[in-house]
C-alpha cells in the first residue's frame, strides 16, 4: 500500500483546538502526510465488510468554521465525536452544518449521519437488488417492499427453511488506511 507523502489540499490549523472540553488532550496519529483523528476511546469501529482485516476508511474534515486539517473515520458516530471533540459542535445544540455549500441545521445525533451520507459520499446498496441507499433507514424501508428480498422469504417459507436477511454492503468513498488497532 503506497503512503500518501503530500497533502493535495493543507489547511491552517493555527487555530485548531488541541484540548476538549474537559482539558484532555486531543490525539492524532499519522500516516505519511496525512493526520488523522486518533481522540476516540475505542478501538477502530468496522466500517464495511469489504475492508480488509485491519484497515479502516477516512476522509478529510470538511467542516469550514475552525479548520482542523483531519482525516475523520467514515462513520457517523465517529463523525459525531470529531464534531464535537474538534468543533465544539455541542450535543445539546442545533447545528448548522459547516461543511462548504451546505447550509442545513440538524441536531448533532443526525448530523454525524448528514456528513457521512451527504459530504462523505457513504451508500447502502440492497444484496438482493442491488439499488443503492445513501442511508440505512431507506434500505430498510426498502426492503420491506424489495421484489427480489419477498422472493426469497417466500421461497424460504414453501421450503419450510429458515431465512436469514443478508447483511447490506456498505460502500464508501475515501482513504483506506490501517486501523487504530493495527497499527
Amino acid at each position: 500500500m503506497g503512503m500518501p507523502v503530500h497533502d493535495p489540499k493543507p489547511v491552517d490549523i493555527s487555530s485548531r483546538r488541541t484540548h476538549d472540553a474537559h482539558g484532555n488532550l486531543l490525539r492524532t496519529r499519522r500516516f505519511g502526510a496525512m493526520e488523522l483523528d486518533d481522540s476516540y476511546s475505542k478501538r477502530t469501529v468496522k466500517i464495511t465488510n469489504e475492508l480488509p482485516a485491519g484497515m479502516t476508511c477516512v476522509r478529510a474534515c470538511g467542516w469550514t468554521d475552525q479548520p482542523c486539517g483531519l482525516f475523520v473515520e467514515m462513520n457517523k458516530a465517529r463523525v459525531a465525536h470529531h464534531l464535537l471533540h474538534w468543533h465544539g459542535v455541542k450535543s445539546t445544540d442545533t447545528a448548522a452544518c459547516k461543511f462548504e455549500d451546505c447550509s442545513r441545521s440538524e441536531a448533532i445525533l443526525s448530523l454525524g449521519r448528514h456528513v457521512e451520507s451527504v459530504h462523505y459520499t457513504t451508500s447502502c446498496e440492497c444484496p438482493y437488488c442491488g439499488k443503492r441507499w445513501s442511508r440505512s433507514d431507506s434500505l430498510d424501508r426498502h426492503q420491506a417492499t424489495c421484489g427480489p428480498l419477498l422472493e426469497s422469504k417466500n421461497r424460504a417459507k414453501k421450503g419450510r427453511r429458515k431465512f436469514t436477511l443478508q447483511d447490506p454492503k456498505k460502500l464508501v468513498y475515501g482513504y483506506i488506511v490501517p486501523a487504530r488497532n493495527a497499527t
